[in-house]
């Protein structure tokens, strides 16, 4: 079962802008692998206004802390340029 995080975190980017690693709780997740992209339908029509944007970006990593075991993750980039870690799945 997914944890809920929803909390901002810092992400370095490569030269083609898939996520290398992301700092959270001050401890750099370096990324294993290649991430994922994801992009979901926002419900765009339940917000007041019109939208700047009507997929939400997502990115599920595999990462690790150190020598830790590695967990898989969902990181969203919001529209504003904020990342954010959504989920840890474990």
């Amino acid at each position: 079962m997914p944890q809920i995080i929803d909390t901002a975190v810092q992400v370095e980017l490569s030269a083609d802008g898939d996520p290398l690693a992301f700092v959270w709780d001050r401890f750099e997740h370096t990324i294993i692998g290649q991430p994922q992209a994801v992009f979901t339908r926002t419900r765009w029509w339940e917000d007041a206004g019109t939208p700047t944007r009507i997929d939400t970006e997502l990115w599920r990593v595999d990462a690790a802390r150190g020598g830790e075991d590695q967990h898989r993750y969902d990181l969203r980039h919001d529209a504003d340029g904020t990342w954010v870690l959504s989920l840890d799945w474990g």
